[in-house]
């Protein structure tokens, strides 16, 4: 925020220190900082106007009445302003990411947020790289999980890292964390969702989580820096953990998990959502049961997600190829392409993206699915080689 940045960059920083009096302002509520965001073109411009309004037209976009009048005007004024500055230069001196909810096409926004009603108007970013909503999943579930719970929110969570998808999840103890651990451990992307500043490492018992994530995953906050634990902020980062994915993986849960809360989210939010089924006598798997009845997805495995959300389908487009031919699909040319190199010889995922000239993304997507269609097999050492389809030649 210095005289030397570019008038692009000072905008963008007057759009999120708005953002953050508008977030900060008691009795205004996320609801009604979007309706203004979005019916102003900005949040410069939507605190411009609120700064204009009469006191009965500001009154009545307040929620209810418990906070004065006046304690919203003065915490729209140029002092607060002020503050919310000096939190984005504290914000930069954590070396913390920071985008906002804003008018001015703000690329980093994740996308999926803007389906909420409620959308949070800043993040606050550990961590780095892209979010891809197309190849994100959340995977939840109860704290105090069983072994069985443990094992398959870890299972899950690695094998979805290992084809290339984002695993996002809560940070929680239990099911949360071993599916972090998952895909950290296949060499993944994982979001943490957090439901108290980045300052704040809880539970305590995640403090190697959180070391990792902050190394090799992305950690993220719509709370400020220094925001402890409270009972509200949970649900309010289930909504987020929805919002950013395609689906929602319910992996144990009892009847009154606030993993079915992420669920409820999720249904809302259009997402599909998945259960993994339980023992019939087991309250800690009440939860998933109950989901399955109303129509929630069963999932026994990885394949079983993939099914679900329309990916690793290699459907024909046409005529059948003869059997022992090469797929089609529907992305032929570029599944031909790794086919064709890997029938000279077995290369690495990297050699492949290096060799023809594609994104890595693509090559995992591509591997995935010739894998699962029995034209590829992994190699030790991280290498695929080309084989006979199954059931083929």
């Amino acid at each position: 925020m210095t005289g030397t940045r570019s008038a692009e960059e000072r905008a963008r920083d007057r759009e999120l220190a708005a953002l953050v009096v508008l977030a900060r302002a008691p009795g205004l509520g996320l609801r009604t900082v979007r309706r203004l965001v979005d019916r102003h073109g900005g949040a410069s411009k939507a605190l411009a106007a609120l700064r204009r309004a009469a006191p009965d037209e500001l009154r009545g976009l307040r929620r209810g009445g418990r906070v004065p009048l006046a304690r919203t005007v003065r915490a729209l004024g140029p002092v607060a302003e002020t503050a919310a500055q000096a939190l984005l230069r504290e914000v930069t001196e954590k070396e913390l990411g920071v985008t906002g909810y804003t008018g001015c096409g703000e690329v980093a926004y994740p996308v999926g947020l803007r389906d909420l009603l409620d959308p949070p108007p800043v993040l606050f970013q550990c961590g780095g790289g892209e979010l891809d909503p197309e190849r994100t999943i959340a995977v939840v579930g109860t704290r105090a999980a069983s072994s069985y719970g443990l094992r398959t929110a870890y299972t899950l969570g690695r094998e979805l890292g290992r084809w290339g998808w984002t695993v996002v999840s809560g940070m929680a103890r239990g099911v949360d964390a071993a599916a972090h651990a998952g895909a950290l451990d296949a060499g993944g992307r994982t979001i943490g969702v957090l439901g108290t500043g980045h300052d704040h490492e809880y539970p305590a018992e995640n403090r190697d989580l959180y070391r990792r994530m902050r190394l090799h995953g992305i950690l993220l906050s719509e709370f400020e820096p220094g925001a402890p634990p409270t009972r509200s902020a949970f649900p309010r980062r289930n909504r987020v953990i929805a919002a950013l994915a395609r689906g929602v993986i319910v992996v144990e849960a009892g009847g009154k998990s606030g993993a079915l809360n992420t669920a409820d989210h999720g249904l809302d939010l259009g997402r599909e959502v998945l259960a993994v089924p339980g023992r019939i006598d087991d309250p800690g798997a009440a939860g998933c049961l109950r989901l399955l009845r109303q129509g929630a997805g069963l999932v026994a495995g990885v394949q079983d997600v993939f099914d679900a959300l329309g990916w690793l389908r290699l459907e024909p487009q046409g005529p059948q190829p003869e059997e022992g031919s090469a797929p089609v699909s529907e992305g032929p040319s570029r599944d031909m392409r790794l086919l064709g190199a890997l029938s000279r010889g077995p290369c690495s995922p990297d050699e492949l993206a290096v060799g023809l000239e594609m994104p890595v993304a693509k090559v995992l997507g591509g591997l995935g699915r010739l894998e699962l269609e029995g034209w590829v097999e992994r190699r030790p050492g991280g290498n695929f080689a080309a084989v006979g389809r199954r059931g083929g030649c």
